[in-house]
């Protein structure tokens, strides 16, 4: 099995960075600035890809996918942290006061699944996400059989 070929921990780090400073996920989310911190970034994860050996027309499309993958997941993030504490409030409770409630009949589903989603919803889906990406592009490696 292939390894994880861009580590899991640079896309925690700008996730994590993002989610102490909101207001500049939300500008970076949509923006290429091309400054040396973000250049860096770009040289660094191809860097990861193409020694991993990923051909390069891969190597960009998972760089791509990784980035705004972590970028759009900071937006929202950050989106959701802006909100004034009653107004998270309120919107957590929604899963108790409508999705708690829906009749077993009509939703099955939900109503089976409901304690576990109630419960996974309070966080970010960032980390299983990325987890899914990287398993994603460990498949597309050359090397995977």
């Amino acid at each position: 099995m292939v390894e994880r070929v861009v580590p899991e921990g640079i896309g925690l780090r700008l996730h994590a960075r993002y989610q102490a400073h909101p207001q500049a996920a939300l500008l970076a989310a949509h923006r290429t600035t091309g400054r040396t911190h973000e250049t860096r970034v770009v040289e660094g994860i191809l860097g990861v890809l193409r020694t991993a050996g990923f051909p390069d027309g891969l190597a960009v499309r998972i760089y791509h996918a990784f980035v705004d993958q972590a970028l759009a997941f900071a937006a929202q993030d950050a989106a959701a942290l802006a909100l004034p504490s009653t107004a998270r409030e309120a919107e957590a409770e929604v899963w108790h006061a409508v999705y708690g409630k829906l009749p077993p009949d009509t939703h099955p589903h939900v109503g089976a699944a409901f304690p576990l989603l109630a419960a996974d919803m309070r966080d970010s889906g960032y980390p299983f996400a990325l987890e899914l990406l990287l398993a994603g592009a460990a498949a597309l490696h050359p090397r995977a059989e």
